[in-house]
């Protein structure tokens, strides 16, 4: 279930208790200003990147509080920062949260916070999670990129680190594709494409024959994941319909995407990782 922001006023307003699923991640763009560049153990590229509002912005899942882990599940927690308003809303694995954050020097704050008061008997991290977003609480952020996704870890003045909590990086998807090959096989046709809009959580595109659109969903449990649902097609007849038939079932077989080629190419994978669909940016997108 989505909650909407007419929703979450209301819920909050009346603090009522209401029975929460986590939200799909819909996520700006970060813009870090500096970056610092190094590699883990396991040979995964890390960015440290400086923290402002832009690079907040968006949902990011609760991973660990403290040093207790949170295993991924079908009512994780997460926050969400709305860098134009300066204001945080959650779920902390039972209620909903929200109240308001600020960046000042090297450090974010938190204020105004409030909460629903449902009573879960097996909530496990809830109220530490509260104890971390709470009014007065001060921490040093720092943001890391690790292979495909993103961490935020919010550190004490001790040095500890209080909350962990991480988001994906798909937003190299958006914007306008054209299809190069279908299940290794290539496509030489230049209206068979793809539009992905990463925030709205939508797709839509051409065959070459027909117009299709669906929805988007990124799972945050899973690295590099995004899938493909309720898809709709206009119904004209071709001579392209093999053509057709072959990309809409990559897209519906996809399980996950990756970048290759400094950003101008995308390749779509299956759940075992193989390869069903290999796309190449059309450039002047809007």
């Amino acid at each position: 279930m989505k909650l909407t922001t007419l929703t979450l006023a209301i819920v909050l307003i009346g603090m009522t208790a209401t029975s929460c699923s986590i939200f799909n991640g819909r996520t700006r763009t970060p813009s870090p200003s500096q970056t610092e560049a190094g590699q883990t153990a396991d040979g995964k590229s890390v960015q440290k990147s400086s923290v402002g509002t832009d690079a907040l912005a968006g949902e990011w899942q609760i991973t660990a509080v403290g040093e207790n882990k949170i295993v991924p599940g079908d009512e994780a927690p997460y926050v969400n920062f709305d860098a134009s308003t300066g204001n945080f809303y959650g779920f902390n694995g039972c209620n909903v949260i929200n109240g308001s954050f600020q960046i000042k020097g090297k450090t974010i704050s938190f204020g105004n916070v409030i909460s629903t008061m449902k009573y879960c008997a097996d909530a496990q991290f809830d109220s530490q999670i509260n104890s971390v977003l709470s009014d007065g609480q001060m921490f040093t952020p720092e943001i890391k990129r690790i292979g495909q996704e993103t961490y935020l870890y919010l550190n004490s003045a001790k040095g500890s680190t209080a909350m962990t909590l991480r988001k994906h990086n798909m937003e190299f998807l958006n914007g306008n594709w054209q299809v190069t090959s279908i299940d290794g096989k290539p496509v030489n046709d230049d209206e068979a494409n793809v539009f992905f809009d990463i925030r709205e959580l939508k797709i839509h595109g051409n065959t070459g024959c027909n117009f299709f659109n669906g929805v988007i969903y990124i799972d945050p449990n899973r690295s590099n994941a995004i899938d493909f649902s309720n898809m709709g097609m206009t119904r004209m007849a071709c001579p392209k319909s093999e053509q057709e038939q072959a990309m809409m079932l990559s897209l519906e077989e996809t399980a996950s995407a990756i970048s290759g080629n400094n950003g101008n190419t995308a390749l779509l994978l299956d759940q075992k990782g193989r390869e069903v669909m290999t796309l190449k940016r059309i450039a002047n997108n809007p």
